[in-house]
């Protein structure tokens, strides 16, 4: 175990693991929510959305298109893209490619 201090679902406690109350966390939020400076110096980054990135080439989000395969099919497919390094998705997005350049 890490040590720290087990707190109920409901309860605050610091990074070191110190109870506080309900009205303690209430004072420190506002205290922090009051000055100013506290994030003065401090770079904050947001995580980047979930998912894959787009296809579209930007922020858009790619069309998806699903279909059916039968079980032998899949497993074939699932066996070549382990063999290629890739994805079943990537195989069946270069094959329709390649299908619909083939056809104009």
């Amino acid at each position: 175990m890490s040590g720290k201090k087990s707190v109920k679902p409901g309860k605050w406690s610091t990074p070191g693991g110190e109870v506080i109350s309900e009205a303690d966390a209430a004072r420190l939020a506002e205290e922090f929510e009051s000055d100013d400076t506290s994030l003065d110096g401090v770079e904050i980054t947001f995580p980047r959305k979930a998912g894959r990135p787009s296809l579209t080439g930007g922020t858009g989000t790619s069309p998806q298109v699903t279909f059916r395969l039968s079980p032998s099919v899949r497993e074939l497919a699932e066996r070549l893209a382990t063999e290629r390094g890739t994805t079943v998705s990537a195989l069946a997005r270069e094959a329709l490619e390649q299908l619909v350049k083939k056809a104009g």
